[in-house]
């Protein structure tokens, strides 16, 4: 077998980064579009599955020493001078990336005739089944760590954005419980608190069941006293410093004994999510 040099595995890796980034700055708009999604997906690709892929799917146990490898050439990407350079940008062309994917899909669900076609509409969404797949893990870990008897009926999730997927997948795992849950999506975004407004009542939720509130987590303008679970997005915060600070002003916050679930990143991942320490 034979194996790319490591100095050229990270150089180019770093090259088709940076490249990525430097068509996405260039853009005019980061609305969905072929180009933008082909730019971000990837950009995705190449902090999910790195140049190594094959060498540590198929030759790790006959090589060991690999995986060791495999970390240090991820480090070096990394730490890189120009991945450095561009982390918070890349970080913040990223979050407005997934706020306009998701602002195409509540306008285009919004613009359906009628409730059963709007649903059928969310259910078409590009990440659907992942969010679906992530809030049932994220539900049973929970469950892993809290008692039978410890309350579970009164969430909230800041950084909701103007498609509320995480409180919509909540409350379809709760749907068939005699006790109602209650969401509470918070954001510091008043369209996108508008929107997701009139996306929840267009399929049908109840005002009571999926709430809305336009506040800002990092001015602590929204009391969490008295809820159960509260989920922290991922894009809330551009650096791993600044969504540490955002976390302890949340947990002030907090009631006790509440539960705080985190969305973050690791690896290569970290270009596109800060990290929570």
């Amino acid at each position: 077998m034979k194996f790319q040099p490591q100095e050229d595995c990270v150089r180019s890796l770093v090259a088709k980064i940076l490249a990525c980034y430097v068509q996405l700055s260039q853009l005019p708009t980061l609305r969905p579009s072929a180009q933008v999604n082909t730019l971000f997906e990837d950009l995705v690709h190449l902090c999910c599955y790195t140049l190594d892929e094959d060498i540590t799917t198929k030759a790790s146990l006959t090589f060991p020493c690999l995986s060791c490898q495999h970390s240090d050439r991820l480090t070096q990407v990394l730490t890189h001078p120009s991945i450095i350079d561009i982390i918070t940008p890349l970080r913040h062309l990223c979050s407005a990336g997934e706020f306009q994917l998701e602002a195409h899909w509540t306008e285009r669900i919004l613009r359906c005739p009628s409730p059963t076609e709007a649903n059928l509409m969310f259910l078409n969404f590009t990440y659907y089944d992942n969010y679906i797949d992530l809030i049932r893990m994220e539900l049973n870990a929970l469950d892993s760590v809290t008692s039978g008897t410890q309350r579970r009926k009164k969430f909230a999730v800041l950084g909701s954005g103007p498609l509320p997927m995480t409180s919509l997948c909540i409350s379809q795992s709760f749907d068939n419980d005699e006790d109602a849950v209650v969401v509470h999506n918070v954001d510091r975004d008043p369209w996108a608190i508008s929107k997701s407004t009139a996306l929840c009542r267009r399929l049908g939720y109840c005002p009571e069941k999926i709430r809305f509130h336009c506040a800002d987590v990092e001015e602590q303008t929204f009391d969490l006293r008295g809820f159960d679970v509260v989920y922290l997005a991922g894009l809330v915060g551009t650096t791993s410093e600044k969504k540490q600070e955002i976390i302890g002003k949340v947990v002030e916050q907090m009631s006790p004994g509440a539960m705080l679930i985190l969305r973050s990143a690791y690896s290569l991942r970290s270009l596109l999510y800060p990290v929570s320490a």
